[in-house]
């Protein structure tokens, strides 16, 4: 039997499995740990990913069903700011959907120029990107020093902890706004702005290629034998597209996780200018385009604790969505905006923010929870029409993956919103852990393509859209598209309010 350990270091957990090069997932752990929020602040202490997968690799080595492991491939949240000095992680890392650095952003949109910079790397602009915030983390600490390096996401951490290597992958960099798209080296003059140098950051390596080995001092803290071979893989949007069967043109994809996005492989960059963005793609050739947003299933967290449905007893999710089901079709008018963090696609706003609207004396759980559920469809499909264009109709399919692919409510109105048919497969909920198989296999010859072999993918369910409800649905798609544009300049005063009463965004 020849297996790999597939590590995908998620927001809220790290998920570790024992996948056969069949594709058939053996084992699996998921260790929690927790989210620093506070307005647009969002961090993690990568200290705790690292614990995480330890207790969930210890566990895993302690079973039977571990034979024939050749090698652990990671994944991750991509373009997380993480800083190490002598070896040593500084602070907490700053997580892709933190959008606190405006004011950094703007001087270097004024200075470098935002033309400049989505040229250079194929992808907008904005307060998310690490330009920005490695600005703001210069305000008040000294990142000259030469021993201080840059990790740029979570599978970069857990491979540097692994192997003492210090390396990124295409699909990743791409992301990060420091990457000149064209050459797939470091951009210099955006490097000279920072005033930081390629040396402090990671090596950029092909995903399907073995990094390092597991040092002696890691395979002691997490039971894995020391020299296995690590491969750092690819960013979690690569390995999910990959996994969820779209690693090849033709094929749609949408990931529902804390963020979520819809994605597809393409031969050329699109237009930043379109909210799209342009991710390489692990083979190196293709462009993975996807319009990402910031908080997809977050928002359904959110509905779940400010609700407080997790101390009442039985499976929240069900009741969440038994309960949204009482609601007819469209919340009786009540829309909500899923912008709890800002958001990048298909517009790019660090101030927007949720909402709802049309909210009634009459309207209770039903049509909020429904609305939220809405919420997040609406804003997928505005997405989803950048990359297939404004004609929503004719046979299309929307492969589902990810935790919240398991919501069979939300999969269902995502069908009659976007008139397609959404695929969910029974291990949607592994779809990173199935592109990392399919990644690793590169480096262990065991496959030629990223085309999912046969088998990977199980289908368990399909959602057709409901023809009438599809109808009502684009009318108050029209609706939902002009309430962010609306409430742009109030979202705008609202930030500049709180900035000048010193609460903290």
């Amino acid at each position: 039997m020849q297996t790999v350990m597939s590590v995908d270091v998620g927001t809220t957990a790290v998920k570790t499995s024992i996948i056969e090069r069949t594709g058939r997932i053996l084992l699996t752990e998921s260790i929690e740990y927790p989210l620093i929020t506070k307005g647009s602040q969002v961090e993690q202490n990568p200290r705790d990913w690292w614990t995480a997968f330890c207790e969930s690799c210890r566990r895993i080595v302690r079973s039977e069903e571990t034979p024939g492991l050749e090698a652990v491939v990671l994944s991750g949240q991509m373009q997380d700011l993480i800083l190490l000095n002598h070896g040593t992680t500084v602070g907490n890392a700053i997580l892709y959907s933190d959008t606190r650095a405006k004011r950094e952003f703007s001087e270097l949109s004024n200075t470098l120029g935002t033309d400049f910079l989505e040229k250079i790397t194929r992808n907008p602009a904005d307060a998310a990107g690490l330009p920005a915030k490695i600005r703001m983390i210069q305000s008040h600490q000294d990142l000259s020093d030469p021993a201080c390096r840059i990790l740029l996401g979570a599978h970069d951490y857990l491979c540097w902890r692994l192997t003492g290597e210090q390396v990124t992958d295409p699909t990743n960099a791409s992301t990060t706004g420091l990457l000149n798209f064209s050459s797939g080296t470091w951009d210099r003059r955006i490097l000279s702005y920072l005033g930081i140098t390629e040396d402090q950051l990671p090596r950029i390596e092909r995903a399907g290629t073995v990094s390092g080995v597991v040092s002696a001092q890691a395979a002691e803290a997490c039971g894995l034998p020391y020299g296995l071979p690590v491969i750092h893989g690819a960013g979690d949007a690569g390995s999910s597209t990959i996994g969820a069967g779209a690693g090849i043109p033709g094929v749609v994809s949408c990931y529902l996780g804390t963020s979520g996005w819809i994605a597809t492989t393409v031969k050329e960059t699109v237009a930043p200018s379109t909210g799209i963005h342009n991710l390489k793609h692990p083979n190196g050739q293709d462009v993975i385009a996807i319009g990402p947003m910031l908080m997809a299933g977050g928002n359904i967290s959110w509905l779940l604790d400010s609700f407080d449905l997790r101390s009442r007893g039985g499976d929240p999710f069900q009741i969440l969505q038994e309960t949204a089901r009482e609601a007819s079709p469209g919340s009786s008018g009540l829309f909500y905006l899923p912008y709890l963090q800002g958001e990048r696609s298909p517009f790019r706003d660090p101030n927007a923010r949720g909402a709802f609207i049309g909210l009634r004396k009459h309207m209770g759980r039903p049509e909020i929870f429904r609305a939220v559920i809405e919420g997040i469809a609406y804003a997928l499909t505005t997405i989803l029409t950048l990359i297939e264009g404004s004609d929503l109709s004719g046979d299309r399919y929307i492969h589902v993956s990810g935790g919240g692919a398991e919501n069979e409510f939300l999969t269902e109105v995502l069908a009659s919103i976007t008139g397609a048919t959404t695929l969910v497969s029974s291990n949607a909920a592994q779809s990173g852990a199935l592109g990392n198989t399919v990644i690793a296999g590169q480096a262990l010859g065991w496959f030629d393509s990223y085309e999912l072999p046969e088998g990977f993918l199980r289908i368990e369910r399909e959602h057709k859209p409901d023809v009438k409800m599809h109808r009502l649905y684009m009318k108050h798609l029209d609706i939902f598209r002009g309430l962010y544009t609306a409430l742009a300049g109030s979202f705008k005063e609202i930030s500049r309010l709180n900035n000048e009463t010193n609460f903290k965004e």
